[in-house]
This record gives C-alpha cells, structure tokens and sequence, in this order.
C-alpha cells in the first residue's frame, strides 16, 4: 500500500515541480546567478528544491505523527490551500500577459518572487535558490498540499510512512525543477535574433498553465467536477506532459548555436534586467 501510495505522491511531485510560481522563481534565480556563476546556475532548480524538500518534509512528518487530527481538518486545511493557490496562479498570469502585451519577454513573472526581499530577489548567488525554496515551502496551498497527501496515503502508517510518502513527493518536485532550471540556462545562453520568439512561447506556456490550474482548482472547490485520487493524477499526468512538451520545444529550438562574430557584442541587458514592478 505505502508503495503504490508512494508512486502516486511522485507523480503528485512532478506535478507539483510544475507550479508556475517554482517555474516564476528558478528562472529569476536562474538569470541572475547566469552572469557570477554561469556553470552551477544549470543547478538552481535542484537547489531550489532541496529548500523546499525541507520544508515538505517537516510537514509530512508534523502530520505522520499527528495524522490523526490532521484528517478531522483535512477538507477545510485544502479548501482554504486551495483558494490561496488559485489567487497566486491568476496573479501570475496576469503579470505574465501584461508582460506580453508590454513587449517584455525577458523573463517569468511570479507573485512570490515579488514579493521576496530584495537581498534574495536580485541576489547573483545561485546558492540563494535554497533558501527561497524553503520561504516558499511555507506557502499555505503547499502546506496544505503536503499535508492531505501525508493523511491521505501515511496517517495510517505514522511517521515512517508519512516520511516515505513525502520523500517521494520531494523527488517529483526535484526532477520537475532540475530541469526548469536546465532550460532556463539554455535559454540564457542562447544568443540569436529568434531568442525573445522562444521566450514568449515559453513564458506564454507558464502564463497557460497558470490558468489551466486555476481553472481546475475553481471547478474543483465549487463541485462542478467531482475530484478523485485517479482524476488529480490524469490533471497532473496532463500538466506534466505538457511542460516536458515545452522543455522539448525549448531544448530543440535552442540545440545549434548561431555563429557569433568576435566583435559582436553579447546582449547582457537581457540577463540582468530585472521583473518591471
């Protein structure tokens, strides 16, 4: 049980590494540790879910060994995570359209990632990537998120299962954002007059999935669609073939390198310019 339990939560991980706001911030990590640090910046997704995973796993443990009254509070716990997440994903889309409309196809826009303190939002460390994952592991929807799944498939097994289930679900989200941050340093370094086209279909996929979320999760907490565990894993078995698609599209599109003459200057505004307010 706690094995097939552990499979599903993965597939839940990888959908979780998918999150708009995880794409929003790894590629604002991603540029601006490129310029100090261009060889580890490839790494800050996996950095960035490591900081998470800590915080994941303090949850799932917290509601192993408390999964008991845990489940008395589980459906208000995820109506009210569910609500704050479909705040984040339509402010994300709309600071991405108004991105779009504005001609700016820099970067990913993300409500956390504004909301950050400077010393981390500008920051050209890639370290920095850890400790933002774990501010965002506070996040009440993913809190709520962790907690369900850890009473859902671990309350019954204690501590141990519950620990099982929520390693599980920081492997998915690891996969998922080790490879955001692959692909938004192919995208940095990509240097050719086709690059803000990619963006824009990059940035418009976030912007896409950010909707397509928040679309769900409505449905989800109004009844207009009868939520099961097999529903959440053929949503997110969808969400998650659609963003290798992307990452597909991406890695394709930048394969070749376009031949740079020496004197040619390369665009270093597009790596520093910052998130316009």
């Amino acid at each position: 049980m706690i094995g097939l339990s552990a499979f599903t939560v993965f597939a839940l991980g990888l959908r979780h590494g998918a999150d708009p706001d995880h794409l929003a911030a790894i590629d604002n990590v991603t540029r601006n540790a490129y310029t100090r640090t261009p060889h580890l910046s490839r790494f800050v997704g996996t950095m960035f879910a490591g900081g998470h995973s800590l915080m994941v796993l303090a949850i799932s443990a917290l509601v192993g060994l408390l999964g008991a009254r845990f489940s008395a509070r589980g459906e208000l716990i995820e109506t009210i995570g569910t609500w704050v997440s479909i705040v984040i994903l339509v402010g994300i889309a709309l600071m991405n359209v108004r991105q779009l409309r504005r001609g700016d196809a820099s970067r990913v826009a993300g409500a956390k990632t504004r909301l950050l303190p400077r010393a981390l939002r500008d920051g050209t460390s890639a370290l920095l990537a850890i400790p933002i994952g774990l501010l965002f592991g506070f996040g009440f929807e993913t809190s709520s998120q962790v907690a369900t799944f850890a009473v859902a498939f671990g309350a019954d097994a204690g501590i141990w299962g519950a620990a099982i289930v929520g390693s599980m679900f920081c492997l998915g989200m690891i996969v998922t954002d080790t490879l955001d941050s692959v692909v938004v340093h192919r995208l940095i370094s990509y240097r050719s007059d086709r690059l803000p086209q990619i963006m824009r279909v990059w940035i418009g996929a976030v912007t896409i999935f950010a909707l397509a979320v928040a679309v769900y999760e409505v449905s989800q907490v109004c009844g207009v669609i009868r939520i099961t565990k097999d529903t959440d894993l053929e949503v997110s078995a969808v969400l998650v073939v659609g963003l290798a698609a992307i990452f597909a599209y991406v890695l394709f599109q930048t394969r070749k390198q376009p031949h740079i003459c020496a004197s040619e200057t390369p665009p270093v505004a597009a790596l520093t310019s910052r998130e316009v307010p």
